[in-house]
């Protein structure tokens, strides 16, 4: 298929499952032209000042967003990548949450409703996942159900 021919998802809203997986080559200027990129640019160091401590991230935080406005010419670095970080789900006591009090809090059904999202129920799924084969000669679409969920407690879910 020639890149002419194919309609920007964005333009479609439709993910057509027979359309061959391909590079987004323009996804990075258009998001750099877009206005997001201003804002993500402008907080992009607020999750890294935290690694100095709670009060040195508070400070840099409230300095980089209300002094600076995201115009400071550095960008801290991670030191690790966040997968890294991302424990088995056995190591952590699990959350008890109240449940909604339908005036602060609410139910999972209501907060969908409210956020105003709409998809059809039959929709496929737009998140796809790399046809690989795992070091134990499985291949990758179990990912989600023998690792993501068993070892680590599925957190793209939470």
């Amino acid at each position: 298929m020639e890149e002419e021919e194919l309609e920007s998802v964005a333009e479609t809203e439709e993910i057509e499952p027979d359309v061959p997986r391909m590079e987004v080559s323009s996804y990075e200027s258009s998001m750099k032209d877009s206005w997001i990129y201003d804002e993500l640019r402008a907080v992009r160091n607020t999750h890294a000042s935290f690694a100095y401590g709670f009060l040195p991230g508070m400070i840099y935080t409230g300095l980089a967003t209300h002094i600076f406005r995201g115009k400071e010419p550095w960008t801290l670095s991670h030191a690790t990548l966040d997968s890294q970080t991302t424990a088995p789900a056995q190591e952590y006591e699990p959350i008890a949450y109240p449940k909604p009090d339908g005036v602060l809090t609410f139910d999972l059904m209501t907060n969908l409703q409210r956020s105003g999202t709409h998809h059809d129920d039959d929709q496929p799924s737009h998140l796809k996942i790399k046809d690989t084969k795992l070091e134990d000669g499985q291949r990758a679409d179990c990912v989600p159900e023998k690792i993501s969920m068993q070892v680590y407690g599925a957190p793209e879910i939470r």
